[in-house]
């Protein structure tokens, strides 16, 4: 019988993940920081990479590095491997929102004048940002908001601990140090 993944090894598997992904984040501040159309140019492909990266790793994988080690995996709800499908589902509302927030940024970075771009520091240039950002930008920070407390609640008040995105791909985390049985799954 399997035991789902307990709140804190996901929790850690997400600081893990974030923490390989902080040397692309320091490279695309210090990139953003020195040259507004190199930012134009990188925003859409930085702003996907995380994503690709957690959609690949679990096409391929079923984990990503920080469930690794964490041992913990993420598995069709028959127990079975985990499908492409499967990963691609589990995760387009965060690729639907990511391109709203992507598009936003976008757009503030095409409109907001130089002179108001590279004369602030890094702080002042994300208001300078938010500043120049769409109407519906709120919104869709609103949404993800929503969407990330949504998310939070629903792991912590379900006997599988599984997610919305859980949910929507059809799938469950489960830890590796036990063996995994869809019978578990029934009172779902």
């Amino acid at each position: 019988m399997s035991t789902p993944a307990t709140f804190s090894q996901r929790f850690a598997a997400s600081l893990i993940d974030f923490a390989v992904f902080l040397p692309v984040l320091a490279a695309q501040a210090l990139v953003f920081k020195h040259s507004k159309a190199v930012a134009i140019a990188l925003v859409i492909p930085l702003s996907f990479c995380f994503l690709a990266y957690v959609i690949y790793c679990h096409g391929r994988y079923g984990q990503t590095i920080g469930k690794r080690v964490m041992r913990i995996r993420v598995l069709q709800l028959s127990g079975e491997r985990l499908a492409w499908s499967n990963a691609w589902a589990r995760s387009s509302v965060d690729i639907g929102l990511t391109t709203l927030s992507t598009l936003s940024f976008f757009i503030a970075l095409l409109h907001v004048p130089d002179s108001l771009y590279y004369a602030a520091s890094y702080i002042e240039r994300i208001n300078n940002l938010q500043a120049y950002e769409p109407s519906w930008a709120s919104w869709s920070a609103t949404a993800t908001q929503v969407w990330a407390w949504g998310e939070l609640v629903t792991m912590l008040f379900n006997k599988q601990r599984r997610a919305l995105h859980d949910f929507i791909g059809g799938t469950v985390v489960v830890s590796e140090r036990t063996t995994f049985s869809p019978s578990a799954l029934s009172d779902v």
